[in-house]
């Protein structure tokens, strides 16, 4: 199964862990990143990442991010179907344009959940992909995969 992991998500460990969701949503991360080193999981990289990691103020968080997507199995770069449909999504759906490079991305790979910790981008994306909360793909990863 393969998954794109947004930066929002990639920076959970840190943020504030005695507000709201961010302690489980860090938790769900490091599983994750266990599943991803078991093979059961593989993650895509893309330049959108890279970009929006190398403006990260905090050189600890950029680390981690840099680290964690050292084990991709795929990597995509921005190319013209790319842009158009991140343009298409903007437009559409009200995303970012940051949001939908992310998501324009993961769709071209082909993966089969986006996970995020921005709520916007799971309310108004409308696609083929799944996209979700880490803790629902926990839930349905867990509940499906690890009986």
């Amino acid at each position: 199964m393969k998954i794109y992991l947004d930066n929002s998500f990639l920076n959970r460990p840190f943020d504030e862990p005695s507000l709201g969701w961010n302690r489980l949503e860090a938790d769900a991360l490091f599983l994750i990143l266990e599943r991803i080193k078991e093979n059961k999981l593989y993650l895509v990289d893309s330049s959108v990442i890279g970009y929006e990691n190398s403006f990260n103020p905090a050189p600890e968080r950029k680390k981690f991010v840099d680290e964690v997507i050292k084990v991709s199995i795929e990597y995509v770069n921005l190319d013209d179907a790319i842009r158009r449909r991140a343009t298409e999504m903007q437009k559409t759906l009200k995303l970012s344009a940051i949001d939908a490079l992310h998501v324009a991305c993961a769709e071209a790979t082909g993966v089969d959940f986006f996970l995020t910790c921005d709520y916007t981008v799971i309310k108004r994306y409308q696609g083929t992909m799944r996209v979700v909360s880490p803790l629902e793909f926990i839930h349905e990863y867990e509940k499906y995969h690890l009986a």
